[in-house]
């Protein structure tokens, strides 16, 4: 059973950064847009830099799972290959308009999502 938990927070650029399980998630702010405005789930995705032994560093570009808003409309969920997380839907708001500055991220036992996975 899981029992890491993780971090959101606010970035410079307006975009919010989570830390979950030793990785960290970026999402844009058409990302956020999409996801509290139209409640449709966005593609978690991190970057991981590649060097090659002749010296090229490459960023690739993974999607590692995604994050939605849970159907009672009170939670966002994130899905990762580590696990599930779940953060108040409030607290989600807050670090997204700026008003709080991070939020903890809890871990879910998956069956226990009230239906959502």
């Amino acid at each position: 059973m899981q029992t890491e938990s993780g971090t959101i927070s606010l970035g410079r650029g307006g975009w919010l950064s989570l830390a979950i399980a030793e990785e960290s998630y970026r999402l844009t702010r058409g990302d956020i847009h999409t996801l509290l405005f139209y409640g449709l789930s966005v593609p978690l995705v991190r970057t991981e830099e590649i060097v090659h032994p002749d010296g090229v560093i490459v960023a690739k570009t993974i999607v590692d799972g995604y994050i939605a808003v849970h159907p009672s409309g009170r939670a966002v969920i994130a899905e990762t290959r580590t696990g599930f997380y779940s953060i108040p839907f409030a607290c989600f708001q807050q670090v997204a308009r700026g008003e709080a500055v991070s939020a903890p991220l809890f871990p879910v036992i998956p069956g226990h999502a009230g239906g959502f996975f």
